[in-house]
Formats: structure tokens, sequence, C-alpha cells
């Protein structure tokens, strides 16, 4: 197994991934960052990059005829699209939460934040899509 990414550069590879094959799903990316780049992800893994994907918007949503992600821009457009989501702050990949309601340890994207004028931080289990505030997460890993 080679050397595993930080988050950042495995969200820009999945990013490459989708837009040169025209095709988002979590199967496609375990497979091909497999192959491609010898790096070894599970599907909650890569469901969780297809949620930031969509977030940044170089995705659609889910097509359940398909199975898939509608990838919806350019490849030469993809790192200037990925820059303004990483800059907006709009996803906390870096930090690991438990969910209480499937329990699962993984990241967690931005769901409603105080900051844009909602009432409470509420965020989004990338595993299994619960949406609930951040305080009631027991808080796992942190660190960028």
């Amino acid at each position: 197994m080679g050397t595993p990414p930080n988050t950042l550069n495995l969200l820009r590879t999945a990013a490459d991934l989708v837009t040169e094959t025209r095709h988002g799903s979590p199967s496609m990316l375990t497979r091909r960052l497999n192959q491609d780049h010898n790096i070894q992800i599970g599907f909650e893994t890569a469901q969780a990059l297809l949620t930031d994907l969509f977030g940044a918007g170089i995705v659609g949503p889910y097509d359940r005829k398909k199975l898939s992600y509608p990838v919806l821009i350019d490849r030469q457009d993809v790192q200037t699209k990925l820059d303004d989501y990483i800059k907006e702050g709009t996803t906390d990949w870096w930090t690991l939460y438990e969910c209480p309601q499937c329990s699962r340890v993984s990241a967690w994207t931005d769901g409603r934040k105080v900051a844009l004028g909602d009432e409470v931080d509420e965020y989004w289990c990338q595993t299994c899509g619960a949406e609930v505030p951040i305080s009631a997460c027991a808080l796992v890993v942190t660190g960028a």
C-alpha cells in the first residue's frame, strides 16, 4: 500500500478522477484510487469524498437510476471550483466525530451554520446522512 495522502490531496485526486471519467460513484473512486494511485479507501470514505464534491458543485445530486453522481463541470475547471469550496470553509473534513445515530466515526460536511444565518450549527454525517447539531456528536480526532 502506498503512502496515505492527506485528506485535501485525496479530495483533489477524487475530483480529478471524477471529471476525467465523467462518472461519480463510490465504487469507481475506490477502484481507480487503488488501481491508479495505490490508495486504498473504503466505500464510506469514497461516499464522503463525493459528498464534498457535491458541496463544491463538481457533481450533482445522486441519480438513483444511474447509481452515480452526474459530473457538472469540465476537468480544467475542477481545481478552481475546489479551491473556492475549500476557501469558503464549508467543509469539516479534517475533523472526525462519532455520529450519535449510527455510531460510526467519520468526517462531517456542513449542513447549516450560524455564521450563515441559521439558528444552530448542524452537520451531515457522511456515513448515514444524519443531520444533527455538532454539539450532539462526540469529537474523536481533529487536525488539519
